[in-house]
């Protein structure tokens, strides 16, 4: 377990292109995945969104990519891997041990449908503690937090299944890139608890857990200069 130093929130607005400086030369893509951003109306499902990132990809002219994931797109991240090469996978906050969460997400699908999704969201956005993002990123947080039911639902679609669907998915995907010695790197915005540390070990040893502590569930956004070096230290 690596521990990174904490960078002042102060910086958000004005940081250094720290992966730039730590890897000159090196392409970096921010994509909107679909649904999402100013990509809101393209969403056609998991399968599909995971196929038009490789066409973006593709398009851009990067072989082999370091795929960064937050939340739930680093479990379609590690789908994406099953069917595309990749340089490395970086994990941003998302524990693999979806049992819990499936469970609680299969409790609340039915509220979701009938008009639910306003205050369901507000209350799982609360717990993502964005107020440990500092001032700036909260706020833009919650400016660009606009969940959809169908992007949702549908990105949510393997913890939805009746299990173990989900639990077998993700270890399909641990397997592939165990046995493909592929990088992955779990990005936490907390210290993880006695439970995960255990589950990485039994089931992804292999894999790099780092903590940006105090971050809540956006380490990328609290912590800007320190998530970019962090990426900058990834391979290829």
């Amino acid at each position: 377990m690596h521990r990174v130093d904490e960078v002042g929130v102060e910086e958000l607005a004005h940081r250094r292109d720290a992966a730039a400086e730590a890897h000159p030369g090196r392409t970096t893509l921010a994509l909107d995945m679909p649904g999402e951003g100013e990509s809101v109306r393209t969403f056609r499902g998991l399968e599909t969104a995971i196929e038009q990132l490789h066409v973006a990809i593709t398009a851009a002219g990067i072989e082999n990519p370091v795929v960064v994931g937050h939340s739930g797109s680093a479990i379609g991240a590690m789908f994406y891997a099953l069917e595309h090469p990749v340089g490395g996978i970086v994990n941003v906050d998302q524990v693999l041990d979806v049992a819990d969460f499936s469970a609680r997400l299969r409790a609340l699908e039915p509220e979701l449908r009938i008009g639910g999704l306003a205050a369901i969201w507000e209350a799982l956005f609360a717990g993502l503690h964005p107020e440990r993002s500092g001032p700036a990123g909260e706020a833009m947080l919650r400016a660009t937090s606009r969940p959809r039911l169908d992007v949702m639902l549908g990105n949510w679609a393997p913890v939805l299944a009746p299990p173990p669907t989900a639990e077998h998915a993700i270890a399909d995907a641990i397997a592939h890139l165990r046995a493909e010695q592929t990088p992955y790197t779990l990005v936490l915005g907390e210290e993880p608890d006695a439970a995960t540390r255990a589950w990485m070990a039994q089931h992804f040893p292999e894999a790099t857990m780092v903590t940006i502590p105090n971050s809540g569930h956006f380490p990328h956004v609290a912590h800007p200069d320190a998530f970019a070096r962090l990426l900058a230290s990834t391979s290829p």
